[in-house]
């Protein structure tokens, strides 16, 4: 009786080594050799290439013959600039170099086209299938060295009209990622707004470590104590708002927030921030053992 079930062990484990063989063909090793122990972007110093994924969905689907959408396109690669520069200028006030390539039209392969299956509101569904489809089609190392990148992120685009209530949001870095994508999942509309080239910077910056600051995150210890302080000392800082303050309307030609040293601190630009210890939050990812 021992024997018999030794026997089926042995058997059951040969069973799941060729399982585990059959499952390693349809999901390769990763295609990436360059390290990303913070993602496919760490800081926003050195140059970033942004990727562009026109993602269909549903009745959001892209026709770059109507000029409607390609008018839309243009928007969005006007926006990326914005936002890029933003950052550019947000980094020179530390003394830290930086450059975002986003311009699609001058750099095609920095531009994709796709239909993917997914539940828009499923943002694990979304995220497994988006990163699948990048890891499969996108050669991160080939671009990253083309480029001579320090950082990639991916925007993923849906033509979203005025009738979607789903938001706009990143999928930025965090141990025991499967994969290193940074991706910023961008809804052209979302709750009855266009989004501008603030709420564009605003999600480049998530990718690179900084928290929101507009509501309560038990992540990095922000609490109504530290939302107040904020609000009182940082009423234009761009993780807080992506309105001008003075008008509380997007602008679509410029970007008039700015980079706090909170979020300049969670970038990696730099290393020192009295608020954190003052407000108690937890240490930025940048910090040696992070």
């Amino acid at each position: 009786m021992l024997q018999a079930f030794r026997v089926f062990l042995a058997w059951l484990s040969f069973l799941l080594t060729m399982l585990t063989a059959a499952l390693d063909l349809f999901n390769p090793p990763m295609k990436y050799s360059l390290q990303f122990p913070h993602g496919t972007a760490d800081t926003p110093a050195g140059r970033t290439i942004v990727v562009s994924i026109f993602g269909d969905y549903e009745d959001y689907t892209w026709d770059f013959d109507s000029d409607i959408d390609l008018n839309t396109k243009d928007k969005v690669n006007r926006y990326l600039k914005i936002a890029g520069d933003f950052i550019e200028d947000a980094a020179a006030a530390y003394d830290i170099s930086s450059e975002f390539i986003t311009d699609f039209y001058e750099n095609p392969d920095l531009c994709y086209q796709v239909s993917l299956d997914y539940d828009m509101s499923d943002q694990y569904m979304r995220d497994d299938i988006v990163m699948k489809y990048i890891h499969k089609n996108i050669d991160t190392d080939a671009l990253m060295e083309k480029y001579d990148a320090d950082n990639l992120i991916f925007f993923y685009i849906m033509n979203t009209d005025y009738k979607n209530r789903s938001t706009t949001s990143t999928r930025d870095w965090y141990e025991g990622m499967k994969y290193p994508y940074e991706v910023v999942y961008l809804f052209t509309i979302d709750d009855v707004e266009a989004n501008c080239p603030a709420v564009y910077a605003h999600e480049m910056l998530h990718t690179f470590g900084a928290p929101d600051l507009y509501q309560c995150d038990e992540y990095y210890s922000i609490d109504k104590k530290a939302l107040q302080y904020i609000e009182r000392n940082y009423p234009n800082e761009i993780m807080y708002t992506c309105s001008d303050r003075r008008s509380g309307k997007y602008h679509y030609d410029r970007i008039t927030n700015k980079v706090s040293s909170l979020t300049a601190y969670y970038t990696g630009l730099t290393d020192k921030s009295d608020i954190v210890s003052e407000l108690g939050l937890k240490e930025s990812q940048h910090i040696a053992g992070n």
